[in-house]
């Protein structure tokens, strides 16, 4: 199998024992970082899978057309929302992901910021940070056990978090079309305590949360982000805030990205924020890798549908 990994330069990202573990696997793989369609097309000419690291400037429909062999689009980690998706599909190219990889550490991240928040310890540090000494009610903590877990989407990512988050005793609803025991958006913006968003970035999930929504949630309802800014319209979030129709947010992801220096998100007392790092832990390094390899190794069995995110639907 060939695979022309493009957004990467070798020796470069890839570490060298990973490098030689796919040579061993019998996969022949050149690497550039492609800028341009022009360098995208003579890298991958006779290639059977496109690699890539989160997003290709120069990936789109008329580079597909131009790359007759490709039999799939392989994108470490989890998002595939950038990808030319429509057009891979009518191609017959597979799109495939590797989300274990970072789901473990994605949930991590996103349990450590919804308990920072319903405790207020970003609160707390600030004040003590400032010199004071807050009152023992000043800052108060919601009390989590016995609450309501509303979960939009149900992957990997969404039953960690509800297994991480299970001594709690929480009531959980999910929200997700491919889940039998799915209950509907508006049951969850009623009753959840804590919203969490795991849901891919589509067609039909972009903007899904607006002024509407936050108009249906509970005034004391958390909200959790960990999946795609663009899910929430941002600007609707910062008016709930402020207005106070829901108590706070946790905030991984972000539109546009990097969040603007004067975004009100960034002074905000009731919001945490993190610069898109859920899945960055001490071992990142050796989960991606090891598990984009062992991705690769189940595409070189040339059953590229079986590992497809778009042909098997």
């Amino acid at each position: 199998m060939k695979v022309a990994l493009i957004t990467a330069d070798e020796p470069g990202r890839v570490p060298q024992q990973y490098l030689e573990e796919i040579r061993q696997a019998g996969i022949s793989l050149k690497c550039k970082n492609c800028l341009t369609a022009a360098e995208l097309i003579a890298l991958a000419a006779d290639a059977d899978v496109l690699w890539l690291f989160g997003r290709s400037p120069a990936l789109n429909d008329a580079v597909l057309e131009q790359l007759p062999n490709c039999k799939a689009i392989f994108r470490s980690g989890s998002g595939v929302d950038a990808l030319p998706w429509k057009r891979a599909t009518e191609l017959g190219i597979a799109i495939c992901n590797n989300p274990d990889c970072i789901a473990e550490a994605v949930a991590e991240h996103g349990v450590a910021m919804l308990l920072a928040l319903a405790k207020q310890l970003q609160r707390q540090q600030a004040a003590i940070s400032a010199g004071l000494w807050p009152g023992e009610r000043e800052f108060l903590a919601l009390h989590i056990s016995g609450r309501c877990l509303g979960l939009i989407g149900y992957g990997r990512i969404a039953r960690l978090v509800e297994k991480m988050l299970s001594g709690f005793n929480l009531q959980v609803l999910h929200h997700d079309p491919m889940s039998k025991n799915s209950c509907s958006l508006e049951k969850i913006y009623a009753q959840a305590d804590f919203i969490s968003i795991h849901c891919p970035l589509t067609e039909h999930t972009r903007g899904l949360i607006g002024a509407q929504q936050f108009t249906q949630m509970k005034k004391s309802a958390l909200l959790l982000n960990t999946a795609r800014g663009a899910i929430v319209e941002q600007q609707a979030l910062i008016e709930a805030l402020q207005k106070q129709r829901i108590a706070g947010a946790a905030l991984d992801v972000f539109e546009p990205s990097p969040l603007p220096k004067d975004s009100e998100l960034r002074k905000m007392p009731n919001v945490i924020l993190s610069p898109h790092v859920a899945a960055f832990t001490d071992r990142f390094d050796e989960n991606f890798w090891s598990s984009s390899v062992r991705k690769l190794e189940e595409l070189q069995k040339g059953d590229y549908a079986a590992q497809s995110l778009n042909l098997n639907i």
